[in-house]
């Protein structure tokens, strides 16, 4: 170089810059691109004056001659090729996600559809007739909440120091154990005067311990589509053996949960049947076909409506609420609010109770929001940070004048 030293000065890099401008075609674009090939200086000689090329141009004097009716560039043949290569494989690779997303869409309505066709009815129990005396005028409906039975997910006693045990035998025998004490509790109602001819069953989710967490994949009693037909077959006994007890059964199925998910996140689209939790409601469904006295309500999106006597719950899983400090009592209050306001203008819609799962311990907060517990009681999650909540699940009277009362939540 002229002045001889190991870089161009700035003098240098302009004069280039301006040389190769007035030396090429007339009309040539003076780009990066262009300077970059024909100049004999490098790409970070001219970087170290100047923040981009256009700046570099513009001190150079270098102006592009606007052209009357702009065209396109030529592209070279290998150029149009290589492009066209690339928009070829992008338009495949949206192909196949589009493909992908109708995959999911239809895979659980498809599975529900097979499962339809495979499954036998369960024939009902003979009916039970009560013999108590003249019932009150006024009906009563009794309520149970069914969530977070987690089936498929195994506990060891001896990784909980004995505060939790959980399989799928010991899951059936707590089933199977609140159904009895159920119909006892209801028979117990009868012979005080109260009229409950009606069952209500909030199904609210979690009903399988799915893949949602590496330790539960490898840790799992059976595979999480087996666990959905075998939860869902245990759903259906027990209905079963509620119905002979019973003028009419309502399940209300809220499917959209968090362990029964097949995606990484909660869905809020179709998450109540990309899920394996809906599966299984699906199977108890088709097993209870010729139970004449059950109608089955199946919730399509996260939340549900129930309207029991006149009064209305508000049913989902519970999972979308966000606790603070590990303290969920704060995001219930905000849950409630928000959707008061929701539906403050649409009477039809508003609620009187909001009843979840998902949190494992029974509770009634703020008088009107009716919590679940858990069927596997204390997990090792639970015991490592130190919480403990027994096995339970709740259930409680609903009057149609005086609401939710005689609310028990019963240890298994």
């Amino acid at each position: 170089m002229s002045n001889g030293k190991s870089t161009p000065s700035r003098l240098e890099l302009i004069e280039d810059l301006h040389s190769l401008a007035v030396n090429s075609p007339k009309g040539t674009l003076i780009t990066r691109n262009f300077y970059r090939a024909n100049s004999r200086f490098k790409e970070n000689d001219w970087q170290r004056y100047y923040a981009t090329f256009k700046n570099f141009k513009k001190a150079a004097g270098v102006k592009d001659e606007p052209e009357k009716a702009p065209k396109p560039a030529a592209i070279p043949i290998q150029d149009q090729n290589g492009e066209l290569l690339h928009f070829k494989a992008k338009s495949q690779q949206l192909e196949a996600a589009v493909r992908t997303l109708l995959k999911d869409q239809g895979k659980g309505k498809a599975l529900a559809a097979e499962l339809r066709s495979a499954i036998v009815a369960t024939e009902p129990y003979p009916r039970f007739v009560s013999k108590v005396g003249p019932p009150s005028g006024t009906p009563v409906a009794a309520v149970v909440k069914l969530s977070d039975w987690q089936i498929g997910e195994v506990v060891e006693a001896s990784e909980t120091e004995g505060f939790g045990e959980f399989n799928f035998a010991i899951a059936e025998q707590r089933v199977f154990k609140l159904v009895d004490k159920i119909i006892e509790w209801v028979l117990m109602h009868r012979k005080a005067g109260y009229n409950v001819r009606t069952l209500h069953l909030f199904s609210e989710g979690d009903l399988v311990s799915g893949n949602i967490h590496y330790e539960l994949e490898v840790t799992n009693e059976f595979p999480v589509t087996m666990a959905a037909v075998k939860g869902g077959f245990l759903l259906a006994e027990a209905v079963a053996r509620f119905a002979p007890y019973f003028d009419e059964i309502v399940l209300w199925e809220m499917s959209a949960d968090n362990h029964g998910r097949l995606t990484r996140k909660s869905q809020a689209k179709q998450g109540a049947v990309n899920n394996y939790t809906y599966v299984g409601h699906v199977v108890c469904n088709e097993k209870l076909a010729k139970h004449s006295n059950v109608k089955v309500v199946m919730g399509e999106g996260t939340k549900l409506l129930a309207d029991v006597l006149g009064k209305k719950f508000l049913i989902s899983h519970g999972h979308h609420i966000m606790g603070m400090m590990g303290i969920p009592y704060y995001g219930m209050e905000r849950d409630k609010a928000r959707e008061a306001v929701k539906r403050a203008k649409l009477p039809e819609k508003m609620y009187d109770y909001i009843s979840i799962g998902h949190w494992h311990v029974p509770a009634i907060i703020s008088a009107n929001i009716l919590v679940n517990g858990s069927l596997p009681g204390t997990t090792e999650f639970d015991h490592m940070q130190g919480r403990h909540a027994p096995p339970s699940q709740v259930s409680f009277m609903v009057h149609p004048v005086h609401g939710v009362f005689n609310w028990t939540a019963w240890k298994l």
